[in-house]
């Protein structure tokens, strides 16, 4: 299956280009994983020009800074294997010997037609412009992702256009790693890898109010970073708890995770960083954002904020007690340009907001959607990022 539109090339830090991150030290004990392989690497690059000339530069991490392990490798090999809990034949005598009789929400055969329906009106989405892949984009996707796939249906005239899919010769081939265990509660949700063509997993997690087949939609979507492991979930017939409030019996918070991950990513950087597995993407967005303060020095000031989407966040239990927590942030890249200097945007900019010259600022709103690992009391790591992907959503300025 091709993703080939939304987030394929990661607009990292307002979208210098980044090249391939190598990863952290992996593995924390994980077992039985769904593997990242190689990195993602974007190809946007409105990236502000001052005084007529253009900053086209890129950054790359090969090291990572204190928060990160230093002398990382990435996954060995293109081939992604899958988590063998998520990949076993779930049947009803499963459910019937569990002790505590848990279940999952749905059953395994209704995650994977939904699964296979979702993704495949996703891979529909990005087979035309504007109004003719709008039904395919409501029928596959919502909330900050659906805004994200609008943003880069626009940006095709900048960033390019996506390869043709045909369906029949390439079908979608999602593996279900996750059930949400029945709890009484909405949204019902699964957790979905695929591999494209590239061999970078995708993972997608489709909710649903309902738990009919037609109700469900991607909420969330990101790439695996190299050298990252999706641990093991519990089986998808007793399904896999989900916190839906509070701190349960992790370390920490799931937004409060977000949210400090928004603050280590801001630039320019506080002092106090936490001490996060981030396989070179932290240091890249902040090294990107360097490039960019030192293109317009003397011209220009940049600073960059990240918000936490609240509504987004979704917190699945591995099987080990520890959590995945997926959600999106809003990095606004803000440029306060000198009296007496001007900013001439780029094509990407142009797209949002028509303006040749910028003579007070300029900004540059992007989606970033997030997966980490955080532990519980009794598995201990440090906090890992296993996913991420950014999209150019907006801009504008004066």
């Amino acid at each position: 299956m091709k993703i080939s539109r939304m987030t394929l090339a990661a607009t990292l830090s307002s979208a210098l280009v980044l090249a391939a991150c190598s990863g952290d030290e992996g593995g924390d004990g994980a077992t039985d994983p769904a593997a990242g392989s190689e990195a993602a690497t974007s190809s946007a690059d409105p990236a502000m020009q001052t005084g007529g000339t253009t900053d086209t530069g890129s950054a790359t991490s090969d090291t990572a800074d204190a928060g990160d392990d230093t002398g990382a490798t990435t996954a060995a090999g293109d081939d992604a294997a899958t988590t063998s809990e998520a990949g076993a034949d779930d049947d009803d005598s499963t459910v019937a010997m569990t002790t505590d009789e848990t279940s999952g929400a749905v059953t395994l055969e209704v995650a994977e037609e939904a699964a296979e329906q979702v993704l495949t009106a996703r891979v529909e989405a990005d087979q035309g412009d504007g109004e003719d892949v709008q039904e395919a984009q409501e029928a596959s996707m919502v909330g900050t992702v659906l805004t994200a796939h609008q943003a880069a249906d626009r940006l095709e005239g900048v960033s390019g256009e996506p390869a043709e899919v045909d369906l029949e010769e390439n079908p979608v081939e999602p593996n279900v790693l996750a059930v949400s265990r029945e709890d009484g509660e909405e949204p019902v949700l699964v957790l979905v890898q695929t591999v494209p063509e590239d061999g970078v997993p995708w993972l997608h997690l489709l909710s649903s109010d309902s738990g009919d087949v037609d109700d469900f939609r991607i909420g969330w979507e990101a790439r695996m970073l190299p050298g990252t492991e999706v641990p093991s979930f519990d089986s998808r017939s007793t399904g896999s708890p989900v916190l839906r409030s509070g701190q349960g019996d992790l370390t920490m918070e799931p937004r409060a995770l977000l949210r400090s991950l928004a603050a280590y990513t801001a630039y320019p950087q506080p002092e106090d960083v936490p001490d996060y597995r981030t396989h070179g993407y932290a240091p890249s967005v902040r090294y990107a954002a360097e490039d960019q303060a030192e293109a317009v020095d003397g011209q220009a000031t940049l600073e960059e904020k990240n918000w936490l989407v609240s509504d987004d966040t979704r917190t699945l239990l591995f099987e080990d007690g520890s959590a995945f927590v997926m959600g999106s942030l809003l990095r606004d890249t803000r440029f306060t340009v000198n009296s007496g200097s001007e900013l001439t945007p780029p094509d990407a900019f142009r797209v949002f907001q028509d303006s040749e010259v910028l003579t007070e600022q300029a900004t540059l709103r992007t989606s970033v959607f997030v997966g980490m690992r955080l532990p519980s009391e009794d598995v201990s790591f440090k906090p890992e990022m296993i996913a991420v992907q950014e999209q150019l959503v907006d801009a504008w300025g004066e």
